[in-house]
């Protein structure tokens, strides 16, 4: 089982917590609160109250073996940046923070950190690709130009093979994978398209394009 590390639970910090845990992924936090640890220890594999910023309290508490850490201390960029550092030297292989600004994601890069994020920058360009899209169920963007969205299949598709489609040559979009509809989140089995593979009506798809191509195909 993969396991991870929260270090800080900030709003971000506890959205994380709470999404990992229901993926059945192993969590340990580490805040200075003893509040916000009480409120983890209800949720993750573990939770502990100790001071971050202590290279050798953070190599003490944190497990071997992790697959990864979020790293959320707010507003505090220097916390933020040090234990990011602290991290990287643990050899964490995968180091997500959330950053305050571009300056402080360039600092955050240079001493470390695998991926910067800015959750609520993030959050809106997400609900914005929703209510652009027609019939759009989730929306992640890779670059500005670039977009991966779930959508319903659409009714001229149904019936049809990709190969047949030739989507890429006539959309200018590409479809990653296809899945039938499913009662829960964990009931989903999502399968690589495939050019042979011949669309129901009631299929669910995973297309790849650029933001005026992906709307065009929901229009």
């Amino acid at each position: 089982m993969r396991s991870y590390a929260i270090i800080g639970l900030g709003r971000f910090g506890q959205c994380m917590l709470e999404t990992l845990v229901r993926k059945r992924l192993r969590v340990v936090v580490v805040d200075a609160s003893e509040a916000k640890v009480q409120y983890a220890r209800d949720l993750a594999t573990g939770a502990v109250k100790a001071d971050a910023l202590n290279f050798e309290v953070l190599q003490e508490v944190l497990p071997d073996g992790l697959d990864g850490a979020i790293v959320d201390l707010g507003d505090e960029m220097e916390r933020s940046i040090l234990v990011t550092n602290y991290l990287h030297k643990l050899k964490v292989p995968q180091i997500i923070v959330e950053a305050v600004n571009p300056q402080h994601a360039e600092i955050l890069e240079i001493v470390g950190a695998t991926r910067i994020v800015y959750p609520e920058q993030e959050a809106a360009e997400r609900l914005a690709g929703l209510l652009a899209g027609r019939g759009t169920l989730d929306y992640f963007a890779v670059t500005d130009a670039f977009s991966v969205v779930e959508i319903a299949v659409p009714r001229d598709w149904a019936g049809k093979t990709l190969a047949e489609l030739d989507l890429r040559r006539t959309q200018r979009v590409n479809v990653v994978a296809q899945r039938k509809p499913a009662k829960t989140e964990e009931d989903e089995r999502w399968e690589l398209a495939s050019p042979d593979y011949r669309f129901d009506r009631d299929d669910f798809v995973l297309v790849a394009g650029d933001a005026a191509h992906l709307q065009r195909i929901q229009q």
